[in-house]
């Protein structure tokens, strides 16, 4: 999903939280949706579901990295 839709997807929850009360339950990849406000992230692991943060996932820290230093990510990630 573009950074774009994104936005325009926490417009849509934002809509839909304040009309009234509801509940979401998605999977997603993007640190943007994981930072909806208050919402309750869990983590799938061998041991089962746990809370977590957007700073704590994998994709926070690939896109924190890539935003540090653009060019030495890609390089790194297309080394052989």
């Amino acid at each position: 999903m573009s950074t774009k839709r994104q936005m325009e997807f926490l417009k849509l929850l934002h809509r839909m939280d304040k009309s009234e009360r509801c509940q979401v339950i998605m999977k997603t990849h993007a640190p943007i949706l994981m930072a909806y406000p208050d919402a309750t992230l869990l983590r799938l692991t061998k041991c089962g579901l746990e809370p977590t943060t957007p700073e704590q996932t994998d994709h926070y820290k690939a896109m924190r990295e890539f935003f540090y230093d653009p060019k030495g990510f890609v390089e790194a990630a297309i080394e052989e």
